[in-house]
């Protein structure tokens, strides 16, 4: 029989906005299992989850549009990211971007509340990945879309190796944007004794906004 023995949960605020409305955090959770039969003192398993949540202004994404047009587009998203993005609606407020990739009146326009929200999720993966050194790039974290209308993340370059060192073995994504606000929570579990991390796939899920 398994019991709960031990939950701890210290939070590290990252940074905040407003009067003390918090922008983003991280925290690490850790559980302890113990099992014990008859004549036996029982063993202890240890399953810790890493949750990294981030807030992004939607009018900020959709001002770096404006100002930066396609360079801010495709230094941040991937190119499956700005397709699931794209908005056919020229009555909704969506940000435009003319054909010489200059922010204007074109015919490739994108939901900023989206775009926000994909942004939020790459902050809330690097709070999960913690890297001590430089930062993967925007791309090497993907939100994808998956064919049931979910979403997942894909890692490569740092942000995958990152996450081996780390002894990830599974990352889940939830996506959301509401009242100028976009905003994501990644969850992450670590490999413990005798749970090897998976180290081709890190897979997540969530819906997509």
């Amino acid at each position: 029989m398994s019991q709960l023995t031990d939950v701890t949960a210290p939070v590290d605020l990252i940074r905040s906005v407003g009067d003390g409305a918090v922008r983003s955090l991280s925290i690490s959770i850790s559980t302890s299992a113990s099992t014990s039969g008859t004549g036996s003192t029982g063993s202890q398993a240890s399953a810790p989850l890493s949750v990294g949540v981030d807030v992004t202004a939607v009018a900020e994404v959709a001002d770096s549009v404006r100002v930066f047009g396609d360079r801010y587009l495709r230094r941040i998203f991937t190119s499956h990211e700005l397709d699931c993005c794209r908005s056919s609606d020229p009555t909704a407020d969506s940000c435009a971007v003319d054909d010489d990739g200059h922010s204007g009146s074109g015919t490739a326009r994108f939901s900023p509340e989206s775009l926000a929200a994909r942004f939020a999720a790459k902050e809330a993966a690097i709070k999960v990945l913690r890297p001590t050194g430089p930062r993967p790039e925007w791309r090497a974290i993907e939100v994808h879309q998956d064919v049931d209308g979910g979403c997942s993340l894909r890692l490569s370059g740092l942000a995958a190796r990152l996450a081996e060192q780390a002894g990830l073995d599974h990352l889940a994504v939830s996506l959301t944007h509401d009242a100028g606000i976009g905003a994501a929570v990644v969850v992450a579990l670590h490999a413990g004794p005798g749970l090897p991390a998976d180290r081709t796939h890190h897979a997540a899920t969530g819906t997509n906004p």
